[in-house]
């Protein structure tokens, strides 16, 4: 299982995010990721790729309805070459209160949309100087395009984030890898959804073990067990404020969790965060996240070990929620990324891999 850790960037600034980075490569961590949060993605990756030497730089997620697949494409060659041949690309169709709240956008036809853009990506990335690339789909198309760049790799593997029943069907039929969102327990994962991208990947006439899943996992560790598991309890309860995500409300009541959805539903938005914590019960946090002393999440991530072909750690407890408590760099948030990423070099260690620290 290959490890790495993912940063939304709120809090920090370019150089520290890039320290990060190079800190995750010193320790012997297999990639970087950046999401679409609070920064770009493919600035702090380029940053971090001109740091580093092999580390793995990837985008978890960029979003479809920001950019059209020629830009997204064009990007993605030339951040391959800036990093040697080190990009993975995930793409998925974002967070629809995010596009419509913040961009302008509607997510229509998202199925088609985003099964139209890998395709149009992969075909783009591919191609070489001397190539037309046309394509006609749907939604998108291209018509006698003519690269002008030889990209440094036959194929740059692109991931597609797939939550919903029909996304992981577009994923099985035309992705590399499925980027699972977090808060997948370990029997979902293998009784749920590797199943229904299987059979979408043999449909479509792949082979299905050729699909990399990887999956982000909510962290919270500390010397102080209560507060490292309230918050993750606050992570829960921030997917419900100050905008919903859809996604992750629908694996709560996928996974048997719909009555604490409907109550943190109902305490967010009435105004009270912390009564919201508390209908969070310890049996979703051990299911769906990893959360307590450093060496009870070690063994919690240690089980995706054989059913994830790469775990992300995202340190939840170092997120920022609202824009009064962000500031250009909070050293708080640095030291956690930090600390997040010797935990994964200590969960490399537990599976006798060599673990050095930073």
């Amino acid at each position: 299982m290959r490890l790495g850790v993912i940063i939304p960037g709120g809090g920090m600034t370019i150089p520290e995010i890039v320290q990060v980075g190079r800190d995750a490569e010193a320790v012997g961590l297999d990639g970087v990721w950046v999401t679409e949060a609070w920064r770009s993605a493919f600035v702090p990756l380029t940053a971090i790729a001109a740091a580093t030497s092999r580390i793995a730089v990837g985008t978890y997620v960029i979003n479809a309805y920001g950019r059209t697949p020629f830009i997204t494409a064009m990007s993605a060659v030339d951040l391959d070459e800036a990093s040697g041949g080190r990009l993975v690309l995930g793409i998925g169709s974002g967070n629809r209160f995010t596009n419509l709240l913040y961009q302008g956008v509607p997510t229509e036809r998202p199925l088609v949309k985003l099964r139209e853009y890998v395709e149009l990506v992969k075909r783009f990335v591919r191609a070489r100087p001397g190539d037309v690339v046309d394509y006609e789909g749907t939604i998108h198309s291209m018509t006698g395009c003519p690269p002008q760049v030889v990209p440094v790799r036959r194929d740059i593997p692109v991931y597609l984030a797939a939550t919903f029943p029909g996304m992981r069907k577009v994923a099985g039929a035309v992705a590399d890898g499925v980027a699972l969102g977090a808060l997948h327990s370990v029997d979902y994962v293998e009784n749920v959804v590797k199943p229904a991208v299987a059979a979408a990947a043999e449909a479509a006439g792949r082979d299905p073990a050729t699909i990399v899943y990887a999956m982000p996992a909510f962290t919270s560790f500390g010397d102080d067990r209560a507060a490292a598991r309230d918050a993750a309890r606050r992570a829960i309860c921030n997917l419900y404020a100050p905008k919903p995500h859809p996604h992750y409300d629908f694996l709560l009541r996928e996974q048997g969790f719909a009555t604490v959805a409907d109550a943190v539903e109902r305490e967010v938005h009435a105004g009270r965060p912390a009564a919201a914590r508390r209908q969070v019960p310890d049996e979703l946090l051990d299911a769906l996240t990893a959360a307590g002393t450093r060496d009870e999440c070690v063994r919690r991530l240690d089980d995706y070990r054989g059913v994830v072909d790469e775990l992300i750690l995202m340190n939840v407890a170092a997120m920022k929620y609202r824009e009064e408590e962000s500031a250009p760099s909070d050293p708080t948030v640095v030291g956690a990324f930090r600390r997040l990423v010797e935990l994964g070099a200590g969960l490399a260690g537990a599976a006798g891999t060599a673990a050095p620290t930073i």
